[in-house]
Formats: structure tokens, C-alpha cells, sequence
């Protein structure tokens, strides 16, 4: 049987449940002081996160995808002449907006797999999402991330590779890579977790016809710019 998104019901489930444990973490997400969720928190220092959207350098209309507590938002908002920031947890887009407080960006609160925009963009900005998509899924989004842009667009990314692998209590569940995570007061939530080799990555992205180049950063993370076909 056949759940949300057109999904066998079990993958749908790990999507609700990704989407319920984001909105519950939230509070105590990026907080150094708090509880981790896993065995390390694999966050990005925030100079490097820094130097990477100073590279992309996303100017014009801009749009975030999975912006979270604002850690790339406050970033991006350097750059771009307006912000939209999408976000299916209504308590990470509070903790955006506190953190962020900029007049030009606007909040949008709705599913990424069920989103649609309603304008396109000059630039696309995703940070540590795109291991959240299940693999039957990734078609399907990168289709969405190619109709957000204006021609001659561009996307970014940034995401943890392979080695980030060894900070996770992972399994597979009906072909998806799952990992689980757990709430301070002990609760525990199963999410998708898809670690992508940045070459391979790159090569995915080409074989769709986009022009794309993925790297790594650090030893537990991976950037990337694409280009859509014309």
C-alpha cells in the first residue's frame, strides 16, 4: 500500500517522523550546552559555513530549502536582495526568524516533498537536506530544486559524506538508509539518512544534465554547486 508523496506506506512514515523529531529538536538544536542527539553532533564550524556562502555567492532573489534554526540563513541574508526560507517545522522557522531578524526575508512553513514555489529564484541553498531525501525521492527533487530557478540560476549545497557515517546508529528500512535519533528527555525518532560520496554525487547530477562540481570539506562534509541544463 501506498502512503504520502506516492510512497510505500513505511518510507512515508520515516518522512512524518523526520519531519515531527526536526520540529521537537528544535529548542535544543545547535546548542553546544544540550544533549546530543547522536553520538557526535557533526555540526560545521560556523567561519567555514561562512566562507562557503561567500564562495557561492547567492545574489538577487534567493531561496533556502530546509533553512532549520538560521545557521546558513544569517549567512545567506549577506548576500541576497531577498530571502525566502522554507522550513516544515514551525519551531525551527520561530528560532530562524529571532536569529536572523531581517526585514527581506520571508518565511514559508510547508513540506518539502509536497512544496511547490510559486516564483523562481536566482539562487537555491540547501544545507544538510539533502541526506534527508529518500533515494526513491531524489528524482523528484532535484526536479523541484531546476523549477525554482531562473535561467541561468544556480544551487548549493552542503551536506555530511561518508565519514560522518561512523557518528550514526544506522540502519535500512525498505531501501532507505535510516538513522536514529533521540530527544533529551530519551524519546527516539527514526530518520532518513542518506550519505552521499561527493564524487558520486557529482556524477548523479551530471548524468540529470547538470553542470555541478562537489567537493569535499573537511574530513566529515561535502559542498557543491550545479548548474541546471539550459
Amino acid at each position: 500500500m501506498d502512503g504520502a508523496f506516492g510512497e510505500p506506506d513505511d518510507v512515508s512514515q520515516l518522512i512524518v517522523s523526520q519531519r515531527r523529531y526536526y520540529d521537537l529538536r528544535a529548542p535544543d538544536y545547535g546548542d553546544p550546552t544540550r544533549p546530543a542527539d547522536r553520538k557526535d553532533p557533526g555540526l560545521i564550524d560556523a567561519a567555514v559555513m561562512r566562507e562557503l556562502i561567500d564562495e557561492f555567492r547567492p545574489q538577487g532573489d534567493v531561496l533556502e530549502l530546509a533553512c532549520g534554526s538560521g545557521a546558513f540563513t544569517r549567512e545567506l541574508v549577506r548576500h541576497a536582495r531577498s530571502l525566502t526560507a522554507v522550513d516544515g517545522s514551525p519551531r525551527m522557522l520561530e528560532r530562524n526568524r529571532e536569529a536572523v531578524s531581517a526585514p527581506h526575508v520571508e518565511y514559508v512553513c510547508a513540506d518539502l516533498f509536497a512544496w511547490r514555489p510559486t516564483r523562481q529564484y536566482d539562487a537555491v541553498f540547501f544545507g544538510f537536506w539533502l541526506s534527508h531525501v529518500p533515494p526513491t525521492l531524489v528524482e523528484a527533487f532535484w526536479a523541484l530544486v531546476r523549477s525554482c530557478l531562473r535561467p541561468g540560476g544556480r544551487a548549493a549545497f552542503v551536506d555530511e559524506g561518508p565519514r560522518a557515517r561512523v557518528f550514526e546508529a544506522s540502519h535500512t528500512e525498505s531501501s532507505v538508509p535510516v538513522a536514529r535519533r533521540t530527544l533529551s528527555d530519551g524519546t527516539t525518532f527514526d530518520i532518513v539518512k542518506v550519505f552521499w560520496e561527493p564524487g558520486r554525487l557529482q556524477e548523479s547530477l551530471r548524468d540529470r544534465g547538470w553542470h555541478a562540481h562537489v567537493r569535499p570539506v573537511g574530513d566529515a562534509f561535502f559542498y557543491g554547486v550545479a548548474e541546471p541544463p539550459a
